[in-house]
């Protein structure tokens, strides 16, 4: 839903702003979207440590542990917002590459996203609470109204002003909303939590102590992956965001798919794995072979098709300047989808620390590369250094969850991981739309074949049939 709405309201929202304003409203997407990060991990030790509770059937430590968390947060993220407040003339009027005439309205707007820090830091606690109760339906729902509010505000703004200040205002207030939702929803879960509101001090060290390494993770993992479309507003221009952020806003939508999937497997992973851990194996498995037979064909379609897909979304601009980025996203992101479960998988069964590391060590060297190649080679040498970090991080987490889960790269693996290579690169080499339709039909037909006849067993291929029958 989010993504449909996004293919929908963008380009209105490019129209209505501008390229300038909507890079800089991208970068407020981020802020109001993504930085729950600043609840320093204790949101996932949340759901972990509670997930455990209730395997272990005691539910009434519960109210403790989740009101203890919810101050731990408020004062965290509290700092975090005095710290970007005092930042904010900074960033506006020195390290961004902003306008002159736009740079009193973006640093009113920035002063507010400052503001709505704690809101959605505090939000990512309450969600990780359903999450450890696999309230999986309510979450969905509530998701999907943010996700659409995400885009939709904006374009009702549009109706009265262009003011990143307004439309920023609404933006927070939405995620206010978003925050009630949530806490109405853990009121109705968790028994006594509106009674025993208390801040135990005792389960600071334990909360603190799991939540050290998600810390790191927070910390290093959101630079990572946000640093890009900074680094296009500080070295090149608030414009350039436009023409790289756009794509990238409609790719990682696709995330929601493994994030959907990991949502469940998380406290699944911490539930199961010391006591089944065959049981832990087999979610793993499936995970990643859902994520693939979902994301593969989405994508591989989106890269046959993207300078005629541009075209019709966005016009012919972005035909030139971001079809070469949408592929390079394309490929990144179903790689990312993969990633995302075995970095579940470590964080679920108690080892953040290994995350935390890796992406200590992959820092300065992507900083390092990021910003050299921005400077000479743009959004397109930005969308390589981010193509090439994905990928290396996906092939470590995977040879590091081997230590702890027993699956095999067996030659089935092999042969899809050549397939998907072969036929992701095919559309940098065609140009012609007419073979690209062929060999889209022809790669289908392949990508079909295999998964049938190879990955999937028979009672996932029952379970398929069963449903095409009820339609």
């Amino acid at each position: 839903m989010p993504l449909l709405f996004a293919i929908v309201l963008i380009p209105p929202l490019i129209k209505g702003l501008g390229d300038e304003r909507f890079g800089i409203l991208t970068l407020a997407w981020i802020v109001i979207g993504y930085f729950s990060f600043f609840d320093f991990g204790i949101a996932r030790s949340l759901t972990k440590i509670i997930a455990e509770k209730i395997g272990l059937n005691q539910s009434e430590e519960i109210p403790g542990i989740f009101w203890t968390s919810f101050f731990l947060i408020i004062c965290i993220s509290l700092i975090a917002t005095i710290g970007l407040v005092l930042l904010n003339h900074y960033l506006v009027y020195h390290l961004f590459n902003i306008s002159k005439d736009l740079q009193k309205e973006v640093l009113q707007a920035f002063y507010i996203l400052a503001l709505s820090i704690p809101v959605v830091t505090i939000t990512a606690g309450l969600r990780g609470t359903l999450e450890a109760y696999q309230k999986f339906a309510a979450i969905s729902i509530i998701r999907i109204i943010l996700g659409v509010l995400t885009f939709l505000v904006p374009v009702l703004c549009l109706i009265f002003t262009t003011s990143l200040v307004w439309i920023v205002a609404f933006l927070t207030l939405t995620r206010i909303i978003i925050f009630f939702l949530y806490l109405i929803q853990c009121f109705k879960l968790v028994d006594n939590l509106k009674t025993k509101i208390k801040f135990d001090l005792s389960l600071v060290k334990p909360i603190i102590k799991l939540s050290s390494w998600m810390t790191v993770s927070n910390l290093a993992g959101p630079l990572i992956i946000y640093l890009d479309r900074f680094l296009i507003g500080i070295l090149i221009s608030a414009e350039a965001i436009t023409y790289y952020a756009t794509p990238y806003e409609v790719m990682t939508k696709l995330l929601l798919i493994p994030a959907a999937i990991i949502g469940v497997l998380f406290p699944a992973f911490s539930a199961t794995y010391h006591s089944d851990r065959t049981f832990s194996e087999k979610l793993f498995n499936r995970g990643v072979k859902y994520s693939f037979v979902i994301i593969f064909p989405i994508v591989l379609l989106i890269m046959f098709f993207t300078p005629e897909g541009l075209n019709i979304w966005l016009g012919k601009n972005f035909v030139i300047e971001s079809s070469f980025v949408l592929r390079i996203l394309c490929v990144g992101v179903l790689v990312n989808s993969l990633a995302h479960l075995p970095f579940s998988l470590l964080q679920g069964i108690g080892r953040p620390d290994i995350v935390g590391k890796l992406q200590l060590f992959e820092l300065p060297v992507f900083v390092s590369l990021l910003f050299i190649v921005t400077k000479n080679y743009g959004i397109n040498g930005v969308a390589i250094v981010w193509l090439f970090r994905i990928i290396i991080d996906a092939v470590i987490l995977f040879f590091i969850s081997k230590r702890f889960l027993n699956y095999k790269f067996d030659y089935l693996i092999n042969v899809l991981i050549g397939f998907s290579i072969f036929a992701l690169s095919f559309p940098f080499f065609i140009e012609n739309l007419y073979a690209r339709v062929i060999s889209i039909i022809i790669f289908y037909t392949v990508f079909i074949l295999i998964v049938w006849n190879y990955l999937l067993v028979d009672e996932e291929k029952n379970f398929i049939s069963s449903k095409l029958k009820a339609s």
